[in-house]
Parts: structure tokens; sequence; C-alpha cells
């Protein structure tokens, strides 16, 4: 099974939509931050969040809920503004702000016992707009995304991030 969380109006093929509003992609009614998601444990194999996780407020929280429905090997792919990004900051329903490191975190060992899954990060990529700034922005993430994201992230802004993720459900 294939679900697609908050969806809004994008239906896509082989999915199940999920939002918290009625819209034209959903299939299920949920609002993923005062509900468990309908599914039962370990059934779910491939998880979207398309311009869904800056709306969640307890993100730590979601990710005990997404690795509770995963299926082991179950891959998340995510895709969220870049902090540095105007589409990340215009937003006012927008609770964070994320980075390009901002999944490591659900990727280290010592968090794997509160969310009961080891998190991998199979692929991560930052996208930059077109132009003179994108490609100079691209040049100094090239050279160091550490750098980029400390000394150069305002001045030669990303766009967004995208993460895919794989759960293991058994903690070694």
């Amino acid at each position: 099974m294939k679900v697609n969380i908050g969806c809004g109006n994008k239906k896509i093929d082989g999915f199940i939509g999920v939002d918290k509003f009625l819209c034209d992609g959903a299939d299920i009614i949920c609002d993923i931050e005062n509900e468990e998601l309908p599914f039962q444990d370990g059934t779910v194999e491939y998880i979207l969040l398309d311009n869904v996780i800056e709306h969640i407020n307890d993100i730590p929280r979601l990710f005990i809920e997404l690795t509770r429905i995963a299926k082991d090997g179950c891959l998340i792919k995510i895709i969220t503004p870049h902090y540095s990004s105007y589409a990340s900051w215009n937003d006012p329903t927008h609770f964070h702000h994320l980075s390009y490191f901002s999944f490591d975190y659900f990727a280290r060992k010592e968090v794997s016992h509160y969310i009961q899954s080891v998190i991998e990060i199979k692929e991560k990529k930052l996208s930059f707009p077109g132009g003179v700034f994108g490609l100079i922005g691209r040049f100094f993430f090239k050279i160091s995304a550490v750098f980029y994201e400390k000394k150069f992230s305002f001045l030669f802004r990303a766009s967004t991030v995208t993460v895919v993720l794989k759960i293991k459900k058994a903690i070694d």
C-alpha cells in the first residue's frame, strides 16, 4: 500500500490520498496532528509527504506514527521548502523551516528507541532555482553542504529539500 499524506488536490495513481480537509485528492480525511492514521501497524510500503511536514507542529510524534504504519523496508519521501527559500517563509501555516540536514536527526541510532525503528537516509537532494544565483548556490553547496548552509544559504537561496528515508523495524 502507498500513501500520500497531505495530498491536497493531487491525486496520484496507486496512492491512497490522506488529508485533513475534504479535497480532490483525499480518499481518507484524517488530521494527522490529532488522530492516528487509519492504517494497521506495518502495512504501508511507501509514504509521500509533499510539502506537508513543514505544517506539522510535532515532527517527532509524526515520525512515531509513520514508523508505526510502515512495513519493514518502507520508503518515506519528504519534499519541503529549504529554510532559505522564500516559499518557506511566505506561508504563515509553516511551523518549521527545515534544512538539508534536518532529517539526519532521525537517522541517528540513539533516537531509534523512541520511534521504535531505525531510519536510514537513502537519498538527499537540495534543489536551487535557475539563474546566476542558483548556480553560485550549487557551487558552494557542492564544495561543502555544511559550509553552504552556515555561510551562504541566505545569499544564494535554495528552493527545495527532498529526502528519501528507509524504515528498518528491528532495532539492533
